[in-house]
């Protein structure tokens, strides 16, 4: 006999069976919750920026090219502002890792002042990173106004303790969390605010370098904005450097301050 029409089906998922399909493995974090996929993009990015600083050191340790003399060094200047702003972007206040990270930051950043502030006599850009992540940490949803904190870089007590002012640092940072929070338009208008301030900040200090840095947060802002809309786009081998960025932040130090020992001798 035929069989009746009846007869039963083996359910499958998402079609009557009550369940909708479950996410493949690695699309979950570690809590085993459903998790998005990388960005490859803002991976590259955050490459381009990790040897951009690589460059910019190099030159700096073993060939001793000052910032004044060179349009190489002055391209590198992109590194920072581009570093702060992918790092507020990914700030989230309901983070369940924020204090895991903030701890890999400050080892980091132990780490690395071990070579840089012996030779320099002062703190490296991840300590002011890690002020801007404690800051962060107690004002939340309205760190985004921290971007008005260039405007107080004149009065800045910890300046003479950083190379890179906490102020400024802040300052880009906040504008990364503007854009992820409030859109393109908000931070295309603090971008531009922050950008005067290579007017003013020149005549105060002409014979300085921080000003340089305000001219990069405009492309650094735009840059995060098309990774963020064409997540696709990748560099392959900065994609992979930007997945472990302070890892091999670290290890150049380490591995050029060596090769200028060497050189040395």
């Amino acid at each position: 006999m035929a069989k009746s029409a009846k007869s039963k089906r083996k359910p499958q998922p998402g079609r009557g069976s009550g369940r909708s399909p479950q996410k493949p493995a690695h699309l979950k974090d570690s809590t085993g919750q459903s998790a998005a996929p990388r960005n490859a993009c803002l991976d590259t990015l955050r490459g381009l920026a990790i040897v951009l600083m690589v460059i910019d050191h190099v030159a700096d340790l073993l060939l001793d090219i000052s910032i004044r003399d060179s349009n190489v060094r002055l391209g590198t200047r992109l590194a920072m502002p581009l570093f702060c702003v992918l790092m507020g972007y990914f700030l989230k206040i309901e983070s369940r890792h924020r204090f895991r990270r903030l701890l890999e930051v400050i080892a980091a950043s132990a780490l690395a002042n071990l070579v840089f502030y012996p030779r320099y006599g002062v703190l490296e850009i991840l300590a002011s990173l890690v002020v801007a992540a404690l800051l962060f940490k107690a004002t939340g949803r309205w760190f985004v106004l921290m971007v008005l904190a260039l405007f107080l870089y004149p009065w800045d007590p910890l300046a003479a303790w950083f190379d890179f002012p906490p102020t400024i640092v802040i300052s880009f940072v906040a504008q990364g969390m503007i854009l992820r929070r409030l859109g393109i338009k908000a931070a295309l208008a603090s971008g531009i605010l922050l950008s005067s301030g290579a007017i003013w900040m020149y005549q105060m200090n002409p014979l300085g370098v921080n000003y340089k840095l305000c001219l990069f947060i405009l492309p650094a802002t735009l840059l995060l904005y098309l990774g963020d809309r064409l997540p696709e786009k990748r560099i392959a081998t900065l994609q992979w450097i930007g997945k472990y960025p302070l890892t091999i932040y670290v290890a150049q130090y380490y591995a050029i301050s060596l090769a200028a020992e060497l050189l040395q001798r």
